[in-house]
C-alpha cells in the first residue's frame, strides 16, 4: 500500500532535515511531468523510477486529466521516519494493529516546509502502481484543497492497481488485499461514518489510516463497477462534502459479496490478455477457493505469454496461502508447470527467474522460490 499525508507542514521538513543533516534534494533524473531527486544527487535506480513513472503518469493523465506543472519525486532511505499528524510512517513494513503487517511503500505531500522544498511524492523502491496512486495525490493537489480522505484514496487505489504490459500501465481496479481484510472487520456504523468524516489533513492513527484506505478502495470499485469506469470528476461533485453512511455501507456490502468477486473473475476471460493478465494478478491474495479455480480454469486455454504467466504465478501463490484438498493440489501441479515450464518470457531476468522458480519449487528450496518471485514481481505483485 502506499500511505498519504498532507499538512503536515513543519513535522516533515524537520523529519526530511533531520534525515538529511546538511544535505539538500539534487536534481538525479527526468521524465514527461516529473523531475527525480536524491539527497546531494547520492545514487538512485534512475533507470528503475523512469520505468515506473512513464507508464503512470500517462495512465493518470487518461483519467485526471494533464498536469499543470512537473511533479517532484524524492528518493528516501527505506527506514526513513517522516512524522505525520499522530501517525509515524516508516518506509518498511509496519505492524497495524487488529489487521497486521503492512508496506509503506511512499507517500505524497502537498506542504512547503520552512526549512526547504518539500512537496511532492517520496519513494523508497520503483513501483508502477505505487507510482500512479502517489500521482494521483499529486494531480488532486493542484486542483482540490482538501476532499475526503476516503475518496481520494479509494481513486488513488483504483488507478495504482493493475498490469504494465509492453509500456502501459492497465488498470484493473480490485484490490484484492482490502476485499479479504474487510471481510474480516466488523465496522459498525459509528465508526464508518467517523471514518468517512475524514480529511487529509486530519491526523490519524495507523490502523484508521488503513481502513480509510481499504473504504475508499470498496465504494470507489462499487462506484466504477456502477458507471463502467473511473468518473473522477463526477464522483467528486457528488461526495467532496459527505457520503451518507447508509449509501456507503451499502456500497461496502456489494463490493465484498461473492456475487460481485464471482462477476469481475469473468474478466479472465476477456478478449484482451493485457486484461486477463491485470485481473490474474494479485488474486492469490483472497485466499479464495473460488479465485484459484478460475485462475486454473483460465490457464488451461491461455494462449498469451503474458497472461499464461500471471494466472501460473497467481495460482501457485494462492497455493502457498491456503489448505489445498489432496484433489486441487495434483489438479494444480497437472495444469501449472507444464505451462510455466515451457514459457519464454520476452524480458530475459524474468525469464531466467522463472527458470530459477521452477528449479526451487522442484527441490523444495522455499528459499530460493521466495528469491525468485521477487524477479517475477509484474506478475503478481499488488
Amino acid at each position: 500500500m502506499a500511505w498519504r499525508r498532507r499538512g503536515i507542514g513543519l513535522a516533515m521538513g524537520l523529519a526530511l532535515f533531520v534525515a538529511g543533516g546538511c544535505q539538500s534534494w539534487k536534481p538525479v533524473g527526468a521524465g514527461e511531468g516529473w523531475n527525480l531527486y536524491s539527497l546531494d544527487g547520492g545514487a538512485s535506480d534512475v533507470p528503475g523510477f523512469e520505468a515506473a513513472f512513464d507508464p503512470a503518469m500517462v495512465a493518470v493523465r487518461e483519467v485526471l486529466g494533464p498536469f499543470r506543472a512537473p511533479v517532484r519525486v524524492h528518493v528516501v532511505e527505506p527506514d526513513a521516519q517522516p512524522e505525520m499528524g499522530r501517525s509515524t510512517v516508516t518506509a518498511g513494513v509496519s505492524d497495524v494493529p487488529g489487521i497486521g503487517p503492512a508496506r509503506v511503500r511512499a507517500w505524497h505531500t502537498r506542504t512547503r516546509g520552512t526549512l526547504g522544498e518539500s512537496s511532492g511524492i517520496y519513494m523508497s523502491h520503483p513501483d508502477v502502481g505505487t507510482a500512479a496512486h502517489e500521482l494521483v495525490h499529486a494531480r488532486f493537489a493542484e486542483e482540490h484543497e482538501a476532499l475526503p480522505l476516503w475518496l481520494e484514496e479509494g481513486i488513488a487505489c483504483l488507478i495504482g492497481d493493475g498490469f504494465l504490459a509492453e509500456g502501459r500501465w492497465v488498470i484493473d481496479g480490485l484490490s484484492c488485499w482490502p476485499m479479504r481484510e474487510l471481510r474480516d472487520q466488523r465496522i459498525d456504523d459509528a465508526e464508518l461514518k467517523r471514518l468517512l468524516s475524514l480529511r487529509a489533513a486530519d491526523g490519524s492513527d495507523s490502523r484508521e489510516n488503513v481502513l480509510v484506505h481499504f473504504l475508499g478502495w470498496a465504494i470507489a470499485f462499487d462506484l466504477m463497477r456502477e458507471d463502467g469506469g473511473i468518473s473522477a470528476d463526477r464522483w467528486i461533485d457528488r461526495y467532496q462534502r459527505e457520503i451518507p453512511v447508509r449509501e456507503a455501507r451499502e456500497r461496502l456490502e456489494r463490493t465484498l459479496s461473492a456475487e460481485c468477486l464471482r462477476e469481475w473473475l469473468k474478466r479472465l476471460e476477456d478478449e484482451d490478455p493485457r486484461v486477463r493478465a491485470a485481473t490474474a494478478k494479485g488474486l492469490w491474495k483472497l485466499r479464495s477457493t473460488a479465485a484459484f479455480d478460475a485462475l486454473l480454469q483460465a490457464l488451461e486455454k491461455e494462449t498469451d505469454v503474458d497472461a499464461k504467466a500471471a494466472l501460473g504465478i497467481n495460482a501457485l501463490a494462492c497455493a502457498g496461502e491456503m489448505n489445498l484438498t489432496g484433489r486441487q493440489q495434483e489438479r494444480m501441479w497437472r495444469v501449472v508447470w507444464p505451462r510455466l515450464r515451457r514459457l519464454e518470457l520476452e524480458d530475459p531476468r524474468e525469464r531466467e527467474a522463472l527458470a530459477n522458480l521452477f528449479r526451487a519449487f522442484r527441490f523444495g528450496s522455499s528459499r530460493g522460490t521466495q528469491a525468485q518471485l521477487e524477479g517475477l514481481r509484474r506478475f503478481w505483485a499488488e
